[in-house]
């Protein structure tokens, strides 16, 4: 084992155990998401007539997904504060670990993210059979549709990477100055407001994407915005060294 190699899986460990509260509190979190969100269900339609109703209730892992963002863009953004580097400057060898390793930290969460999130359907499913009378409609699951379960699973990763990419490098511009709040709460009002936003989240999110395009459009987001963050991430720490 080289020492670059010994250096990251030491580095590693230590912020894994700095960070290992941030799954209980993803957990905790989750669970007033179900009760927020699934168990109320996510969206309702019924019909009927004379003689009958019939009322249908969607339950749907989307107003789940929505907090747990929530939690991987805070995750990003506690890794680039000087508070937390501070706790890891004798371990650190050299700006280029420490961003491998907070990459390595942001890709271990989403994973943890996406398996949590992919499960609770499951818990949810499950709740709904012994705990109530509905009649239960399964949908598209890793029994019955396999290859869309995987296509989903690898999705929610990819969305949760974007996520913690962007507060990554939100995180390090703000250790700059705490200015970069005030742009980039001016940049998100501007962009939810343009016609550019509309564009992407139709073309690439809404209206049934197909997984190639979608894919690399976000992986071109997390590429730029990890790269972008590290260099100036590891500019600074040579400036403060």
């Amino acid at each position: 084992m080289s020492l670059t190699t010994k250096a990251i899986k030491n580095q590693l460990k230590l912020k894994l155990n700095v960070h290992a509260d941030m799954l209980v509190y993803l957990i905790v979190l989750q669970i007033i998401g179900m009760i927020l969100f699934a168990f109320s269900g996510s969206g309702q339609m019924g019909r009927g007539s004379v003689n009958f109703s019939l009322k249908f209730t969607i339950y749907s892992p989307v107003g789940l997904f929505m907090l747990s963002a929530l939690w991987i863009f805070y995750v990003a953004i506690t890794l680039t504060r000087k508070e937390t580097r501070r706790e890891i400057l004798p371990y650190m060898r050299s700006p280029k670990i420490n961003n491998i390793t907070d990459i390595i930290i942001l890709i271990y969460m989403s994973a943890f993210l996406t398996f949590t999130i992919m499960l609770s359907n499951y818990l949810v499913y499950a709740i709904l059979i012994l705990f109530t009378k509905k009649e239960f409609v399964e949908g598209m699951t890793i029994f019955n549709e396999p290859k869309v379960f995987f296509i989903n699973t690898v999705a929610v990763f990819i969305v949760s990477m974007v996520i913690a990419a962007i507060g990554y490098l939100i995180g390090t511009l703000i250790q700059i100055s705490k200015l970069f709040i005030l742009v980039f709460i001016a940049l998100f009002i501007g962009y939810n407001s343009s016609k550019l936003s509309m564009f992407i989240v139709n073309y690439f999110y809404d209206q049934n994407p197909t997984f190639f395009p979608f894919a690399i459009f976000n992986i071109i987001i997390i590429t730029f915005c990890l790269f972008i963050a590290n260099v100036i991430g590891s500019r600074m720490e040579v400036k403060e060294t």
